[in-house]
C-alpha cells in the first residue's frame, strides 16, 4: 500500500510538473537556422522564426550584426541593462556573438510573445514589435529590419534571404498593392493636405468605424468654441459623472473622479496624446452642457464641412448600444477620404495642434499621469508631427499622420489615413512604408497646384 501511495504521489507530481514544463517550452521556443547571404559580403545562418504562419520571418538582430560586419550597414547591437533597452549603433563594430544558442529544423510556425521593447537607433528611440529573447537578443520582422537599417532584402527560394546593404529600402507601393500587402487594412488615403493631391488610396470612400480618430472632430469643435469666445483653453474643467464611470471601466485610460477639477489644456493633451475617453467626455460636456448636445454639433459640423460619410454617436469614439430589445452596437464612422479632408482642414486652420500631437510624452501633473504618445510613427519617421491613433474591436487599428515635407523652398503637410489595420504592428509598418515612399516621391516630383 505504501508503494502504491508513493507511486501515486509521483504521478501527481509529474502531472503538476508536466504542464509547467510545457509552459516553459512554449515561453522559450527554439528558432531555426535561416540561410542568409550579404550581397558582396558574407554568407551564413541567422536564427529565425516563422511567427504565426510560414513566411512571417522574425530574424535575430544579434546574428544579423555579425553577418553584416564589414558592410556599409555594419552595426553594433547590445542590451543596456541600466536602462532596460537595446541599442543599435550603425557603423560600429559588432559585439561578441551569441555562440551557445540552439536551433532546430524549420518544421512549422511558432507563436511568439510579441512585445514592444525599447530600442534606440543611434540614440533615437524607435518603436517596433519584436520577440524578446531575455536580455540577449531581439527577433525583428524582416520588413521592420529593412526599415530600421534602410537596406533591401530579397528572398532566394523558400529557405534563404539575400541582403543588399547598398540598396536603400524603397518598395514599390503599387507592387505591394498587387501582392495583397494592404489587403489587411480597410482603407488608406495618403496625400498633400495643402493642395488636395492624393498620392495613394485604397477603398477611400466607404465609411468605416474610426474609434478614437473621432477625437479630432471633438478637438476641432473645442477650438472653434474658443475662437467664438465660448470657452478658453486656459479654463478649468469639472470632471463629469460620465467621465468618472468611463475611467473605472475597461475603456478607462486615466483615473478621474467626478466633480474634481482639471486644467482644460491638460485634458486636451490627455485626449490627443493618451487617447483618454474620459477627457473627451468631460471636455464635450463642458463645451455644450452635455455629451449628447456636443455629438449633435459634431454631426452638424461634419455636414457643414461636406464630410457626408461621417456619423458620430460619441465624442470619444467608444461604441454605444441602442435601447431596443435587440440592441445594436453603434460606432462612429467616416470614410478615409473624409478623414483626410478633416485632418487637412484642421492643419490649415489650427496648425498649432501639432505642438501637442508631436510630443513623444504626455505629462499631466494634475492627474498625476504620464504616458508615451500612442503614435509609433512619431518615433520611427523623423519629422512626423501627429495626429491621432484609434482602435476598437470593430474598427481595428487606425491612425492619422501629419508629416511636413519641403521642396523648392515650400513646405506642405502630408496626411496619411489608415483605417482598420488588422494589427497594431501592421498599422505602424504600413504607415512607415507609405510615408517614406511619399517623401521619396516629392524628391522627384514638384508640388501640384492647389485645387482650392
Amino acid at each position: 500500500m505504501k508503494r502504491f501511495h508513493r507511486c501515486l504521489a509521483m504521478v501527481l507530481v509529474l502531472a503538476l510538473l508536466l504542464p509547467l514544463s510545457a509552459a516553459a517550452d512554449a515561453a522559450a521556443p527554439t528558432p531555426f537556422a535561416l540561410s542568409v547571404r550579404v550581397e558582396g559580403g558574407r554568407s551564413g545562418t541567422v536564427r529565425c522564426y516563422d511567427e504565426g504562419y510560414p513566411g512571417n520571418l522574425y530574424l535575430s538582430l544579434s546574428d544579423l550584426s555579425q553577418l553584416l560586419r564589414g558592410s556599409t550597414k555594419q552595426f553594433r547591437f547590445e542590451y543596456v541593462g541600466s536602462g532596460d533597452y537595446f541599442a543599435v549603433t550603425t557603423g560600429a563594430s559588432p559585439g561578441a556573438a551569441i555562440t551557445d544558442a540552439p536551433t532546430r529544423a524549420r518544421d512549422g510556425a511558432a507563436y511568439l510573445d510579441i512585445t514592444r521593447p525599447r530600442i534606440f537607433l543611434n540614440g533615437s528611440e524607435r518603436r517596433y514589435y519584436c520577440y524578446r529573447d531575455g536580455n540577449r537578443d531581439l527577433f525583428m520582422n524582416l520588413t521592420d529590419v529593412q526599415l530600421l537599417l534602410d537596406l533591401t532584402a530579397q528572398t532566394d527560394g523558400p529557405d534563404a534571404v539575400v541582403l543588399q546593404p547598398d540598396v536603400p529600402f524603397a518598395p514599390d507601393v503599387e507592387q505591394l498593392r498587387r501582392e495583397g500587402y494592404f489587403d489587411a487594412i480597410n482603407a488608406i488615403v495618403l496625400g498633400d493636405a495643402d493642395t488636395g493631391e492624393i498620392l495613394f488610396s485604397t477603398d477611400p470612400f466607404k465609411a468605416y468605424p474610426i474609434a478614437s480618430l473621432s477625437k479630432l472632430m471633438t478637438y476641432l469643435l473645442l477650438r472653434e468654441c474658443e475662437w467664438n469666445g465660448e470657452l478658453h483653453f486656459t479654463d478649468t474643467v469639472t470632471i463629469t459623472e460620465e467621465a468618472d464611470r468611463i475611467s473605472r471601466s475597461a475603456d478607462g485610460m486615466i483615473s478621474m473622479n467626478a466633480y474634481s477639477t482639471v486644467p482644460f489644456q491638460e485634458l486636451v493633451e490627455g485626449m490627443l496624446l493618451c487617447s483618454s475617453n474620459e477627457a473627451a467626455a468631460s471636455l464635450a460636456a463642458y463645451a455644450t452642457g452635455s455629451t449628447e448636445i456636443f455629438v449633435e454639433h459634431m454631426n452638424e459640423r461634419a455636414r457643414e464641412l461636406s464630410l457626408f460619410s461621417a456619423r458620430f454617436y460619441t465624442p470619444h469614439g467608444l461604441p454605444v448600444y441602442s435601447s431596443y430589445s435587440v440592441s445594436a452596437k453603434m460606432q462612429n464612422k467616416m470614410s478615409a477620404m473624409d478623414m483626410f479632408e478633416l485632418c487637412a482642414y484642421i492643419l490649415r486652420n489650427d496648425p498649432q495642434i501639432t505642438a501637442v500631437t508631436s510630443k513623444p510624452l504626455a505629462t499631466l501633473p494634475t492627474l498625476k499621469y504620464s504616458a508615451y504618445n500612442t503614435n509609433t510613427l512619431i518615433y520611427n519617421v523623423p519629422g512626423v508631427t501627429g495626429l491621432k491613433t484609434g482602435s476598437t474591436n470593430r474598427a481595428g487599428y487606425c491612425v492619422t499622420v501629419s508629416l511636413p515635407v519641403t521642396r523648392d523652398g515650400q513646405t506642405h503637410n502630408l496626411v496619411l489615413v489608415i483605417l482598420g489595420a488588422e494589427t497594431p504592428d501592421l498599422r505602424g509598418q504600413a504607415g512607415e512604408i507609405l510615408l517614406r515612399w511619399a517623401q521619396d516621391y516629392y524628391t522627384v516630383h514638384p508640388f501640384r497646384d492647389s485645387q482650392n
